[in-house]
Formats: C-alpha cells, sequence, structure tokens
C-alpha cells in the first residue's frame, strides 16, 4: 500500500480490458462526503463497480486508469484525461463500437496515457478538484514526470480549473506548477443554462430516463403532474451536486422566449413549477463567476474546442445560438478570462461536430495530438 499525505492507493488491478493497470485512489482530506444518487445515477458498468466496490461509491474515491506506452515513460510528457458528467474513463476515452477512442490515439503516439473515474458522475466540483489533484501528484510518483497535460471534456473542465487557479488551496490542495497544457473540449468555460432555456429537453430525460438533471421540480408529464425533485438540479433534490456549479446567465446575450422564460426565471406555467436559474446559481456558489474572476497562472498553455453541430442523429439540442448541442460554441472558446497573460492562449478552434463527437471522432482526436505535439498550424487565438 502506498501513500502520501492526501491520498491512499487502496487497491491495485491488473485489468483484462484495454488499461494496463487501475488504481483505486482514496483521499484523506476531511472535505471528501458520501454524495447520493438516484436510480439514473448510479454506477451499472459491471468492472467499474467491482473496482469501486460499490454502485454508489465514497467521494474519496476516484480510480486512475493508465496504460503504459511502449517506450514506458520515455520522452512525452504524460497525460491525464478528464471525464465530463454521465461519464466514466471507459466510456469517455475508449470509443464505443467500432469507433476508437482519444485514449488508443494517445497510446499509438507514445503518449503515457491516464484516466479518472469520478466517484459521482455528476459530483461536486470542488471535490472532483481535489480527486484531480491526488491524480496528478499519483501521475508524477510513477512517472517522474516535471508535468503533465490535462485533456478534459465537458464538466470536467471545471474541477481541473478549480485546482488550477489555485481556489482548492483552502482545503490544502493548492496548485503545485505540475501542468503544462490544459486542453478542453467542449468544456463550459463560461457555463451553460441549457436546462433553463429548453424545455422539451426537461421532458425528454424524464422520458428516456437519462442520467441528467432536470430545470423543474414538477411536471406535467402524461396526462398527470410529478413530482421530479430528485431529478432536478436543487440542492435539496441532491443527486446532481456538481451542476448548479456549472449555470451561468447567457439570456442577455441570447434571449429566452415563450414559456421558457418562466423556467429560467422561475414561477408556476401550466406544464411545469421551476425555482428558476438565479436560485440554481446561488446555490451552487455562483461558481462561474468565481472561477472567472481567477485566471490560471503563467505558464500553462491554453487550447479550447468547440463544436458546431447542434444535432444528436436527429435529436435537436441548443439551437438559441451556435453551440454543440449543449454548450455555446462561445462559452467552450472562452478562455480571454482564463488566461493570465494572452500569449497562454495557444488555440480555440470550431470543428463540425456535436458535444459526444467531440470526444470520439477522429478530427478532434488529431486536434488533440497537434495540441500536444506543438503544430505551428494551432497559432495563437487561431479559430478555424
Amino acid at each position: 500500500m502506498k501513500k502520501n499525505k492526501s491520498y491512499t492507493v487502496a487497491a491495485e488491478f491488473v485489468t483484462g480490458s484495454y488499461w494496463d493497470r487501475v488504481e483505486l485512489l482514496e483521499g484523506k482530506r476531511p472535505e471528501f462526503t458520501q454524495e447520493r444518487f438516484n436510480p439514473v445515477s448510479i454506477h451499472n458498468e459491471a468492472e467499474l463497480v467491482s473496482q469501486f466496490g460499490t454502485k454508489t461509491p465514497h467521494s474519496r474515491y476516484a480510480l486512475l486508469h493508465y496504460k503504459i506506452p511502449r517506450k514506458k515513460w520515455a520522452n512525452n510528457s504524460p497525460v491525464l484525461l478528464v471525464h465530463g458528467a454521465s461519464h466514466y474513463a471507459k466510456k469517455a476515452w475508449l470509443g464505443s463500437g467500432a469507433t476508437a477512442g482519444l485514449a488508443h490515439a494517445l497510446y499509438e503516439a507514445d503518449i503515457p496515457v491516464f484516466a479518472l473515474s469520478f466517484a459521482h458522475s455528476h459530483g461536486d466540483n470542488y471535490l472532483q478538484g481535489l480527486q484531480i489533484a491526488n491524480a496528478l501528484s499519483r501521475i508524477q510518483e510513477i512517472t517522474d514526470a516535471l508535468s503533465v497535460d490535462i485533456v478534459c471534456h465537458s464538466k470536467g473542465g471545471v474541477p481541473a480549473r478549480l485546482y488550477l487557479t489555485n481556489l482548492l488551496e483552502p482545503y490544502g490542495a493548492g496548485y503545485e506548477d505540475n501542468l503544462r497544457k490544459f486542453i478542453m473540449l467542449g468544456a463550459p468555460n463560461k457555463g451553460v443554462d441549457f436546462p433553463f432555456r429548453n424545455l422539451q429537453a426537461n421532458w425528454f430525460v424524464l422520458d428516456r430516463k437519462i442520467n441528467a438533471p432536470v430545470a423543474c421540480d414538477s411536471l406535467y408529464f402524461y396526462g398527470r403532474f410529478i413530482d421530479c425533485l430528485h431529478q432536478s438540479l436543487y440542492r435539496d433534490g441532491g443527486n446532481f451536486p456538481g451542476q448548479s456549479q456549472l449555470l451561468y446567465r447567457w439570456d442577455d446575450q441570447y434571449p429566452v422566449l415563450g414559456s421558457a422564460r418562466t423556467l429560467y426565471e422561475g414561477g408556476q406555467d401550466f406544464y411545469f413549477h421551476s425555482r428558476g436559474i438565479d436560485l440554481a446559481i446561488q446555490e451552487g456558489g455562483s461558481l462561474i463567476e468565481r472561477l472567472l474572476s481567477h485566471p490560471l497562472p503563467e505558464p500553462i498553455s491554453l487550447y479550447a474546442l468547440a463544436g458546431t453541430r447542434n444535432y444528436f442523429g436527429v435529436i435537436p439540442g441548443e439551437s438559441s445560438a451556435p453551440s454543440d448541442g449543449l454548450v455555446f460554441v462561445e462559452s467552450a472558446l472562452a478562455l480571454e478570462q482564463m488566461a493570465s497573460n494572452p500569449k497562454q492562449i495557444r488555440a480555440q478552434t470550431c470543428l463540425p461536430l456535436n458535444h459526444l463527437e467531440l470526444l470520439y471522432d477522429e478530427k478532434a482526436h488529431g486536434w488533440v495530438l497537434d495540441c500536444l505535439a506543438d503544430n505551428p498550424s494551432l497559432q495563437t487565438g487561431s479559430i478555424a
């Protein structure tokens, strides 16, 4: 059993799947809590449940998966992959069906690849940020690397920023100057307001039993009003603790019209009751506003990829403004307030992909590899 002051490697697994090794990291900080799960947010993937030892792990636990490159830890900086909401390492980074994930592309480029699986896929971003700090320390211990690169998808960018902006210092996890590149795929860098401006999406989430929150606490559903507080992002719903932390008002720039306005501002409509986005933002500690006032230190290099396809197959997503179906392009590319120095911004790029294709499409994989290789075509502030 290996230890340091902030975490313990509580268990190790030599797995028969893609990863060469998986470690169960146990965080030692007192802030870790047992977060709540509802039936759609518990873990069901057999290998993940076996390694966590439960479908509802305590937030002190995280899984660190890794693939040892053919050249061992040779020349390339290791990469930590940080998944977003509703995902875990295998689902996010190994692909599905005939599509290979980003982890394969990194391995083929002889890049040491590590990936986290959080205890709760919608977990509190502060607690996930503490696990990112632990994972970076563990990666450096394994590889002797002076610095690590992070590639994050969607919500995964928010806990990473909490660590990198030193906002976790009060919890004993101050930034340790151990990151070289921060690469973001569809990250809500200036937040999201998607659940509050898309009423149909709330019905869809409940009808399909999707692992995602809704913006209302009651809803007219198949002929009757139902209580959906358990599926909401409000604090007393309790099952999606990290979601209200992602919210930010975009209605001044992209107006919200019709009955969705009541959903946005709060109140009773014929079809639903909402407490409004302002309460949800307040319950999330206005985290996006806080992050926007704390830039990342030099010399971290910043890279952002935004998708411009707002359809998931034939299902429409966010259409109020250019988006990847969930995150506005402008939010995903919002790096100016993140940088202490404009020279940190190395790429702001758009590709015709939706929010999930940013994970799985080969064009996105090629873009990440270009970022890691300092491809000269990725010039400062370039938008393709």
